[in-house]
């Protein structure tokens, strides 16, 4: 059955966010987990080695994107109003996705690495007009690849596709979702300048950090990650879920209405075959002229 449209907006957003702030904390503690113990194998590497490597820092991209997608699976279904189990579908989100998305996260790291020592090549050289116009038109394909990626993450949480088809799907969504994923930019500059004004105005580095490690311990992870997934969702929605219900729908209908046909014996045919030919009779549910009910009753009697 098809859903009914749902009413998308910031009170909606922030009622079922807040609405569930008790599921949404447990699975941020469960994502947490995960992202201390990886963070602490990685600062572990720094203290040994005594250098601190902006690329190995972003190893943390692939290996958390698993469980990425385990928050991603939660909030999809926050976002869809269905009724959660936060551990077991935090857990049945990882499982279900893992393998897909490393790859991908793997994908994100390569990328997001390249545009980090592209900028750290180029950045003495910003005064040259063709460095600029290299790293305008590099900061668009960047746009490009972001606006997939937040398609690609929830399409991977909400439709049962192989991975060449959710991609596909994620490129031709960017364009339709454009918007929504500008809000999602949007609303992460937001949070981004909000943190920043508290660093800031505290000025302390030891309080910075306990706020910090608070705010992602409680709140952070699932509320970036709901942001991204409500907002991508309502093009995903729109453009491939509400399609695939109505075919199917209409596909069950067709195979409902052929089984009722077949059922009918020949001789309830030559009852309905009586009369003219151009005139309208009831045939299982649908209203069809007798000269197709002729054509059935041939059929029939050829089988």
């Amino acid at each position: 059955m098809v859903q009914g449209k749902k009413k998308y907006g910031l009170t909606d957003f922030l009622s079922g966010y807040f609405g569930n702030i008790g599921t949404m904390l447990l699975v941020n503690l469960l994502f947490c987990i995960p992202l201390a113990v990886f963070s602490g194998i990685l600062w572990a590497l720094f203290y040994l080695t005594g250098v601190i490597d902006i690329l190995v820092l972003l190893l943390l991209i692939p290996l958390l994107s698993p469980f990425v997608t385990g928050m991603g699976y939660v909030c999809r279904k926050l976002t869809t109003e269905s009724a959660i189990h936060p551990a077991a579908d935090f857990i049945k989100g990882v499982r279900q996705n893992w393998k897909f998305s490393l790859v991908n996260g793997i994908i994100v790291y390569i990328v997001t690495s390249g545009l980090y020592v592209t900028f750290a090549y180029f950045r003495e050289h910003l005064n040259d007009i063709t460095v600029m116009v290299y790293l305008i038109f590099s900061a668009l394909v960047t746009l490009f690849f972001i606006c997939v990626e937040l398609s690609l993450g929830v399409m991977a949480v909400s439709v049962e596709l192989k991975a060449g088809e959710l991609i596909k799907n994620a490129v031709m969504l960017v364009l339709p979702g454009f918007w929504q994923h500008i809000k999602t930019l949007i609303w992460y500059l937001f949070i981004a300048a909000v943190l920043f004004s508290l660093v800031v105005m505290i000025n302390h580095t030891i309080a910075v950090l306990v706020m910090l490690a608070v705010l992602t311990l409680l709140l952070l992870p699932t509320l970036l990650t709901h942001i991204a997934v409500y907002n991508a969702y309502q093009t995903v929605e729109k453009i491939i879920i509400i399609p695939y219900q109505k075919n199917a729908a209409r596909q069950k209908a067709q195979q409902e209405q052929q089984k009722q046909e077949q059922q009918i014996t020949i001789e309830q045919l030559e009852e309905l075959a009586k009369g003219n030919p151009d005139e309208y009779v009831s045939l299982a549910g649908r209203m069809v002229k007798r000269r197709t009910v002729l054509k059935m009753l041939e059929t029939k009697r050829r089988m």
